[in-house]
């Protein structure tokens, strides 16, 4: 089964591919994935967890969602995951996840496909809205609107927002919330600032809603990122 699914992912630098057992082990992965978690070939993966893959506030985050997924037992899709990319830096990457059933009604494995969110093939579209993606990313502890945005862009909040809609699949405020989810995933992990604080310097109401929107989009809480991370070191 795992050689006809590997073919089609296969010559995508963009997309990655996994078949996890339940046991939370690798069965399989593409060159694409191998890549992302430091390996020359996709068999230095197979019997590994990610754990053994990935830094532990990322593989966390991944575990979490695996875990949801067996509780639940329906595909989760277009689930936000950060990745290391090949160059060393994280990106936001597009995930589906889906359990594969044996003929005994059994679980018997992951299915994970990953696409990077920042290999658009719109280029020339991309570009249009350059401007506005630094913006927030410069002004992300601000409280942003949407008319703001649209002003520094120079055009109206309803083509922004087709316009991101198309090119990047997101509104205007689902941005502004991912790029305060990564700076908050960032300073949780590489700092001992109160989590309080990093909501708040972070754009969020509160440390409520900080802990909402990163767990909605990662899948784990900031408290136990922290957690982990401090465990590793």
């Amino acid at each position: 089964m795992a050689d006809p699914l590997m073919s089609l992912f296969e010559g995508l630098p963009h997309v990655m591919f996994s078949l996890k057992g339940i046991d939370g082990r690798y069965l399989v992965a593409n060159q694409a994935f191998a890549e992302r978690a430091s390996c020359k070939s996709p068999t230095a993966v197979r019997g590994k967890r990610a754990a053994d893959l990935f830094a532990p506030e990322l593989a966390a985050s991944y575990e979490a969602q695996d875990a949801a997924l067996l509780r639940s037992r329906r595909p989760m899709l277009r689930q936000l995951e950060l990745v290391t990319r090949p160059d060393g830096n994280l990106g936001w990457y597009v995930t589906n996840k889906s359990l594969l059933i044996g003929t005994d009604g059994s679980q018997t494995a992951i299915a994970a496909a990953s696409v990077d969110e920042q290999s658009p093939v719109d280029r020339a579209g991309i570009s249009e809205l350059e401007g506005v993606v630094v913006y927030i990313h410069e002004h992300f502890a601000e409280p942003l609107t949407v008319a703001e945005l649209a002003e520094n862009a120079n055009m109206s909040s309803e083509l922004l927002g087709r316009r991101m809609q198309r090119l990047l699949g997101l509104s205007p405020q689902q941005l502004i919330i991912r790029v305060r989810v990564e700076e908050a995933f960032h300073r949780v992990v590489h700092s001992t600032i109160p989590l309080v604080e990093v909501a708040l310097t972070c754009g969020f109401y509160d440390q409520a809603t900080m802990t909402r929107q990163v767990k909605r989009l990662l899948g784990i809480s900031p408290g136990v990122l922290r957690t982990v991370t401090r465990r590793s070191q």
